[in-house]
């Protein structure tokens, strides 16, 4: 494949991304089904009173590790400065989300159903 291909590729795969995005968050507001998103929920378990923060730094490069349980919610958050790295929600031991920064499925503002 060529430079250009790849590229046009790439873009394709973004926009479809973007629209599916879209569709996911129309259908949960005329449905009425609550969603939030990946960076919605690192907002809210970083600045959650009951969170449970490690910082460590490894190759000087610094990380915080986030873990929070709320009722029958387990969340699990990796971050390196801002960017989220991971995160990993479970509702009642079934999972919720799993995002990981290399992966392309979910996106951060993603549209994610809440039980």
């Amino acid at each position: 494949m060529t430079r250009h291909s790849n590229k046009i590729k790439h873009k394709a795969k973004t926009t479809w991304n973007k629209v599916k995005t879209n569709i996911k968050e129309t259908l949960f507001n005329i449905a009425d089904i609550p969603s939030t998103s990946v960076q919605q929920l690192a907002d809210f378990i970083q600045h959650h009173p009951d969170t449970k923060v490690t910082k460590k730094q490894m190759l000087g490069i610094y990380y915080a590790f986030y873990s929070l349980e709320t009722e029958e919610y387990h969340y699990y958050l990796e971050t390196n400065k801002s960017k989220i790295l991971q995160l990993d929600g479970d509702y009642q031991d079934k999972k919720m989300v799993s995002y990981r920064s290399y992966r392309d499925y979910y996106q951060l503002n993603t549209p994610i159903k809440m039980p």
